[in-house]
This record gives C-alpha cells, structure tokens and sequence, in this order.
C-alpha cells in the first residue's frame, strides 16, 4: 500500500521503506496473512491497534500479528514508513511456544529507538545487514513477549496516561505517585520493572519521538530545540543520536527525500 523506497528481504523477513499512495477513502478493511510490523515515522496515521491514539501524529512501533484484519492507514500521502513481514511458520518457530498474542498493538516507546536502527540497514544494504535485521527483529519480538497488555483500573497504565497527556506540564514524582495511589519509592520500582526505565526516562523519550515528528515535517533544528523545550540544537542533536544511532539532519534528509518523491509522483500525475 506504498511507494517503496527501498526493500530488501532475508530468508525469513521482507523489509520496506515506504510512502503511502493509496488516499485514505479507498483504504478497506484488510487481513494479514502473515505477521506485519509497522513502524510509523511521519504523518498521521489511524489504527485500530492497541495503545493508539485516534489519530497518531508521533512516530510509533505497531505489531500487526498473523491474521490480522484492519484498516489502518495515512490520513494523507506525506507519510512515511517502515514494514516488516515474516510468515507465521518462521514467526512460530522464532517464539518457540512463547505467544505473542493476537491482537495488534502498539510496541513500547523503547521499541523505537530499536526500530530506527532498520532504517539505516535498508537504506545501505550490505553483507552483514540481514544478520542486523533479524537481530533488531528479534529484540522487537522480545519487547512484545515483555510487553503488558493495559486492563482497566491499573494503577500503572493511569501514571503512563499522565506522562502522555499533552496538555500538562511534566509531573513531579510525587504527583505521579498520587495518581497511582503508591507511595513515590515503590511508584518508582514499580514503574522501572514494568517498563524498563525511569518515568522521567520516558518522558524524555516522548520528547525524543516528538522530535522526529518535527523534523520529518520539515521544522528547523532549531524551531525543534526551542518547542521541545531542549537547551539549545546542541542538546538536541545529542539526545536524538544517543537514542536512534543517527544524526537529526540525517534523519531530516530521508524526510526530505520523501516529500521529493511525492512531488515527482504528483507531476507525473498530472502530466497524463
């Protein structure tokens, strides 16, 4: 359902960097076959997997299990995104009897930075990429084997609630503490052992992923920092290669290369 950018494949996985092309009133409900992943890296995309938003404007990891029916999509053809396939027998045999589920869902925020480290392989495919791609692969499937599935009431899910709302300032311990109604020394353990990092390492994190919204949709470095609320580009730049493994201005030009596709497409389009 794209334009491919690039795509390779290894025994058991086909990978593509894609744009959408198909206009979101002709995208019908779909089922996949096989395990699709989805790495959502600019745009605004609509899911009906777990964790979603209504409409997702950040990047985001979505694991769409073998059997999978939906109708996902870009509400337009800016987008940009990664796939990943792979049969359900090789899926099957790479869990050896641990199930991953069979509900699509949305990976965990650490699951990014992992998957961004695909986008470099498939951009400059060489002997040893299969090897970096089964193994990124393999690290994603354990963050879903690891992954929680939200319930009602949990005290947990109500703290992460806080630290994605958009409309607060960032909390402090204690409040976070008050909303899960533990005391901050056990909110703080709890937190890490569900989640691998520090809240305040989450939040972070989001302002991290806020930041390739940004410079995919074509915001200075600067204007970033500064929106951000990061000192300087400086203190952006740093952040954003510790966590992805590559520059902002790299990232910015396979943003760019993409709405240069979509310009060339639209010519030709309207040259018929």
């Amino acid at each position: 359902m794209g334009f491919a950018l690039h795509q390779q494949a290894t025994p058991d996985l086909a990978i593509a960097y894609l744009r959408p092309t198909i206009p979101e009133h002709d995208i019908h409900r779909h089922q996949h076959a096989d395990m699709h992943l989805v790495v959502v890296l600019a745009g605004h995309y609509v899911s009906d997997a777990a964790g979603m938003p209504s409409v997702c404007a950040e990047p985001a990891v979505i694991l769409n299990p073998p059997g999978t029916e939906h109708r996902d999509r870009f509400r337009s053809r800016d987008g940009l995104f990664l796939t990943l396939t792979m049969p359900s027998i090789s899926l099957e045999r790479l869990c050896d009897g641990h199930a991953i589920g069979d509900q699509p869902r949305r990976l965990p925020r650490r699951s990014l930075a992992r998957a961004m480290h695909l986008l470099s392989e498939v951009r400059h495919w060489e002997h040893a990429s299969p090897l970096a791609i089964e193994s990124i692969f393999t690290e994603l499937m354990a963050d879903a084997l690891l992954q929680p599935m939200p319930t009602n009431g949990d005290k947990l899910q109500r703290v992460l609630d806080r630290l994605e709302a958009d409309h607060a300032p960032p909390p402090s311990l204690g409040e976070l503490a008050s909303i899960a109604d533990l005391h901050p020394v056990y909110l703080a353990r709890a937190f890490r052992k569900r989640h691998g990092i520090a809240p305040s390492e989450y939040l972070r994190k989001r302002r991290l992923h806020k930041a390739v919204s940004l410079i995919a949709r074509r915001r200075t470095l600067a204007c970033a920092a500064s929106e951000l609320g990061f000192v300087d580009e400086s203190h952006l730049h740093r952040a954003f290669v510790a966590e992805f493994g590559m520059t902002p201005g790299a990232f910015r030009r396979l943003a760019l290369s993409r709405a240069e596709v979509s310009r060339i497409q639209d010519a030709r389009l309207r040259g018929r």
